[in-house]
């Protein structure tokens, strides 16, 4: 396992942790997160590249959330891939770990365009709030004349899971008519490799 850090703000670091966080990598991320910890007020641990977690990598985690908590610290984990999460949720580490940000729909209606943005974290439970907007915007729109854009605004969406994309992608097609035009924006790069994986990136 790499970790590399970058120093964001004054008081902000993040590690960007890549491989196997197990039994053997524990120590070292014990030892980074112990060097920067009293020089900081937030730690972000970024675990885009991260693809295994054994459970000493859970107790030095653990272990380190409760230390930043009792200090008035902040640890914050992101870009936690599916198998990743699914060890946590097992474990019942995901809640004590990760602040779940709920998820919300925000619709407005743009010159150019009616926008969905999404706001959180979208779990399979949530796709039926972007439906039912689907749903509202073609019952309104349908028997107009001319196209309408429909643009999905991702900027503040911080995760999808694998059950959300497949549950997405039937949303858009069952919703799906001959005069909207579906679009997306602000879509970062987890984000779009989240979406070709499902291949949602072809019909967003």
């Amino acid at each position: 396992m790499t970790i590399e850090y970058t120093k964001t703000g004054k008081s902000t670091v993040e590690l960007t942790l890549t491989g196997r966080l197990d039994t053997a990598n524990a120590p070292l991320l014990e030892q980074k997160i112990k060097q920067w910890g009293e020089e900081i007020t937030e730690l972000i641990l970024d675990f885009s590249g991260l693809e295994y977690i054994s459970s000493m990598g859970l107790r030095v985690l653990l272990q380190a959330k409760k230390a930043f908590k009792e200090k008035g610290r902040q640890l914050v984990i992101k870009n936690m891939g599916d198998s990743i999460r699914e060890v946590f949720q097992m474990t019942g580490f995901l809640n004590l770990m990760v602040d779940e940000e709920k998820f919300v729909v925000i619709r407005k209606n743009e010159p150019d365009a009616v926008v969905l943005s999404f706001n959180g974290q979208m779990e399979a439970e949530n796709v039926e709030m972007v439906a039912a907007e689907l749903r509202a915007i073609k019952q309104e729109h349908y028997t107009k004349n001319g196209p309408v854009v429909v643009t999905l605004d991702m900027e503040h969406l911080s995760y999808i899971s694998t059950p959300a994309c497949k549950q997405l992608r039937q949303a858009v097609d069952d919703t799906r008519w001959t005069g909207r035009k579906l679009h997306t924006r602000n879509v970062s790069v987890d984000m779009e490799a989240a979406l070709k994986e499902h291949n949602l990136i072809e019909i967003l």
